[in-house]
């Protein structure tokens, strides 16, 4: 099945690619004055190259193995971290903290999962290469995109299209490596000066990967996405756009006996954009957006009646105003909305049998909650500096409607200051920011540390005060720092060590930060150095904080020259002894102590007249048996043949090859 899928789309590929050549001229010469078409050099990292913020472009070749997957991704960036659970599903944390402290934007939409157990985080939805750009701002440095995330926000985007004469352009890609990996994707943006259509098409699959020690590691998974966007341009300030989103995916994990028979999700999305010749008012964006997911686990093919089909349905929307009160003010105002409700069913095992029961019993709602939120945001423009300030007043209604029931409000306030500073080739800046977050679903279905038999319910909003510096050098070498410490009144710990998993507030600190070294040794040749590190400390137990991920380090050495280019990448990982065993985030909890290591991965890329490109690949280049600190216990890895292992492993020595056509 996964190989007809692959197949099937690669056809489509290469028809879409020969149906009209006339036009593919017509695209590349509007592609030309698109910065991003003429890069061709292979990216081993991202970094920071203005204040808190690290902008990536996912289209770009990059080290390690292209991600099919938002947190595979994000993983690329330093200070990111992603917790192993098999092939797919993984949970991405960003200086220790995810789940809701970590913000995911899907092109203006609130995205969650549906899975008790986490098998679809936000970003398992997400496939990078689709996206146009995505941004990540480190700590609680905006109040824009909804509720705060503490640890940061992930702006996954896509551009609007304007087309002053008909024209069309696109790209198409497959990748295939080791493992049975199969990627493919299309690309299509067609219009006129009054509409234009913009198509993908990606799907990616794999069978389960093998560890350094060769046993078999439950993995497989097959996953596809199309999007669709109508647009119309009535003028050259306005658009106006109709977009739909469709995932399809299944997938077998390493951390579980349970298998992910169906991992779903439609969107649904109206934008609205307005540019004004106003001195006073510049732009206005309304967008309302609704998206469902649909989780079916079991144990069926294990012979064990046991599942459950999960769903959860979002809807909300955001209105913006963009005004320049001022010569050198710029003002953002907004009120956004959104509603969420999650509900299940699952098998009983006194009375259903197998798969058919469990697909004709109702679902039961759980949990329901609202939220409306309003923000200003402003920067203030001086003649080597600005001066940036936000504030946000959040408004919740949460209805809990298993266990004890009942239905709680919240008032939370967020915001942030933040000072940047030019001089000649440094910037500099510093920052402090207040983030105020509810407990989210994850966390109140654990049971209260207070009566084992409840939900977490009453847990207290958590409140991060959080200050951020950095300093960032371009001039022959590009060197970035960003340090940062927060104190966390009331941090929603989970808590595995007692009888019952438990959520429970405690106090907490965390500091560290990111550095980076990009340098130039001459036309050809650069190197990249980055470093990431942080340290948490549970302050109320006087213990370290569990899931922080240890010292992390990347040395990488490019080469460009002409249409050839090519990179090494080595990465470094110390080993973690500060931990909190048993003790961690909705994701996971401590383990034990873990080892140090280090891989090495290689890539290749050729490219023909700016158009066509072959990239090959091997990462772990020395075949290693290691795993990630934050990676989950291998309980349900069951295949046969393989040894038993105390965490998930990260995959062997694996190949890869990937061709891209852009037109």
């Amino acid at each position: 099945m996964q190989a007809k899928t692959f197949k099937l789309k690669l056809l489509v590929g290469a028809l879409a690619l020969a149906i009209h050549p006339a036009g593919f001229a017509q695209a590349q010469l509007n592609c030309s004055d698109n910065e991003k078409c003429n890069e061709y050099l292979v990216v081993t990292g991202d970094v920071m190259r203005e204040p808190v913020n690290v902008v990536s472009d996912p289209k770009k070749p990059r080290l390690p193995l292209p991600a099919f997957e938002g947190s595979g991704f994000l993983k690329t960036i330093p200070g990111f971290s992603v917790t192993r659970k098999g092939g797919m599903g993984g949970d991405p944390t960003f200086r220790g903290q995810g789940g809701s402290r970590l913000a995911i934007v899907d092109d203006g939409q609130q995205l969650y999962g549906a899975c008790g157990g986490r098998m679809d985080p936000p970003t398992n939805y997400i496939y990078p290469e689709s996206y146009d750009a995505i941004t990540v701002i480190k700590g609680p440095q905006t109040v824009k995109y909804g509720p705060v995330g503490s640890a940061g926000t992930v702006l996954f985007e896509k551009d609007r299209h304007r087309f002053s004469e008909a024209g069309l352009m696109g790209r198409a890609s497959v990748t295939a490596g080791s493992f049975d990996r199969r990627d493919s994707i299309i690309e299509v943006v067609a219009g006129n000066a009054d509409y234009y259509l913009d198509f993908d098409m990606n799907g990616s699959s794999s069978d389960h990967y093998r560890d350094g020690n060769d046993n078999q590691v439950q993995s497989s998974y097959d996953r596809d996405n199309t999007n669709f966007a109508l647009g119309w341009t009535p003028s050259e300030n306005t658009v106006v756009e109709l977009a739909v989103g469709q995932s399809r995916g299944e997938a077998e994990y390493a951390d579980r006996l349970n298998k992910a028979r169906r991992i779903d999700s439609d969107s649904y999305s109206l934008l609205l954009q307005h540019e004004f010749e106003l001195d006073w008012l510049s732009k206005i964006e309304l967008q309302a957006y609704s998206n469902d997911n649909d989780h079916l686990m079991d144990q069926f093919d294990r012979g064990v009646n046991a599942g459950a089909d999960v769903r959860r349905s979002t809807s909300g929307g955001h209105l913006w105003l963009e005004l320049t009160p001022g010569a050198n003010w710029d003002l953002s105002l907004g009120v956004d909305l959104m509603r969420s409700q999650h509900e299940g069913r699952f098998i009983n095992q006194t009375k259903d049998k197998g798969l058919d029961d469990l697909l004709h019993k109702a679902f039961m709602e759980d949990m329901r909650y609202r939220n409306w939120g309003l923000f200003v945001e402003s920067v203030y423009h001086l003649d080597y500096s600005k001066l940036y300030a936000g504030l946000r007043y959040d408004n919740w209604d949460t209805e809990l409607s298993v266990a004890q029931t009942g239905t709680r409000r919240d008032e939370l306030f967020s915001g942030f200051m933040r000072y940047e500073y030019r001089d000649g080739s440094s910037q500099y800046y510093a920052g402090m920011g207040h983030a105020e977050r509810i407990a989210d679903y994850w966390e109140i279905m654990k049971a209260s540390d207070t009566s084992p038999g409840q939900k977490a319910f009453n847990l207290a909003p958590e409140a991060t005060n959080q200050a951020d510096i950095g300093w960032i050098y371009s001039h022959g070498v590009e060197i970035s720092t960003s340090l940062f410490y927060g104190r966390i009144n009331d941090y929603i710990l989970i808590d595995a060590r007692g009888p019952s998993t438990v959520a429970r507030n405690i106090d907490a600190s965390l500091y560290g930060g990111e550095a980076s070294i990009d340098y130039d040794l001459d036309d050809s040749w650069s190197a990249q150095v980055t470093l990431s590190y942080t340290r948490g400390k549970n302050d109320s137990d006087h213990l370290d904080l569990g899931q922080i991920a240890p010292l992390e380090s990347k040395l990488s050495l490019n080469y460009a020259h002409q249409a050839w280019s090519a990179g090494i990448l080595w990465r470094l990982v110390a080993a973690q002894d500060k931990i909190g065993l048993g003790q961690g985030n909705i994701a996971g909890q401590d383990l034990a102590p873990s080892s140090g290591f280090g891989t090495l991965a290689i890539n290749a890329s050729w490219t023909y007249k700016e158009q066509l490109r072959l990239t090959l690949g091997v990462e772990n280049l020395f075949d290693i048996t290691y795993a990630e600190h934050i990676s989950k216990a291998a309980s349900g890895n069951d295949l046969p043949g393989s040894e038993p292992m105390f965490q998930v492993n990260e995959p062997g020595r694996n190949a890869w090859a990937k061709l891209t056509y852009e037109f």
